[in-house]
């Protein structure tokens, strides 16, 4: 076999695990309800007791059209669009009067009905969430 072959047999098998390794999302598998288990800021080694999530029963609703909802104790803490550029959501917050703002989140898990996400910044809060049926 040639060096040529060799080189381009190389790249392929490379692209083909490194796609394997990496699989996107898409929306359908956001879409639904996850419920916040946990909420936590790695940078400042602060977790949100359970028995505030307990009380305040956090979510974050993905549906059809591309919206997204954040509830906390009941009601609608933010609202907005959102897409995927995986590994990367962008969500564009609806603030109402006051236009909208842009926040991005890392997702850095999503398997087994668990979705692991964090803010893109430079005090990130990073959340664990499962998927209710």
């Amino acid at each position: 076999m040639s060096l040529s072959r060799v080189f381009y047999l190389s790249i392929f098998i490379l692209l083909v695990v490194s796609t394997a390794c990496n699989p996107a999302v898409n929306d359908e598998d956001l879409y639904g309800v996850w419920q916040y288990v946990k909420v936590e800021n790695p940078n400042q080694g602060s977790v949100t007791p359970d028995e505030e999530l307990k009380e305040n029963n956090p979510s974050i609703r993905f549906s059809k059209g591309k919206k997204l909802e954040m509830i906390w104790g009941g009601r609608a803490l933010s609202e907005g669009t959102y897409h995927i550029e995986y590994p990367v959501i962008n969500y564009e917050e609806n603030l109402k009067e006051q236009g909208s703002r842009k926040i991005k989140f890392l997702i850095k898990k999503l398997e087994d009905g668990v979705l692991v996400f964090q803010t893109m910044e430079a005090d990130a809060v990073r959340v664990t969430a499962r998927k209710l049926k």
